[in-house]
């Protein structure tokens, strides 16, 4: 194999693994937005049933 071909074959790694940080990220952003919001939404059901 050619230095170039590898470089070029850890350039793609490279990128690949920086995509799956970015994923993950995001998924974690995902999940706690969602528990946020299921949190207030438990919140405010609280709140109509002690109005009630």
């Amino acid at each position: 194999m050619k230095v170039e071909h590898i470089r070029e074959q850890l350039h793609l790694l490279i990128d690949e693994v920086d995509d799956i940080y970015v994923l993950n990220g995001l998924y974690r952003n995902l999940l706690a937005d969602k528990r946020q919001r299921e949190a207030y939404e438990e919140q405010i059901r609280k709140t109509k049933k002690k109005d009630k």
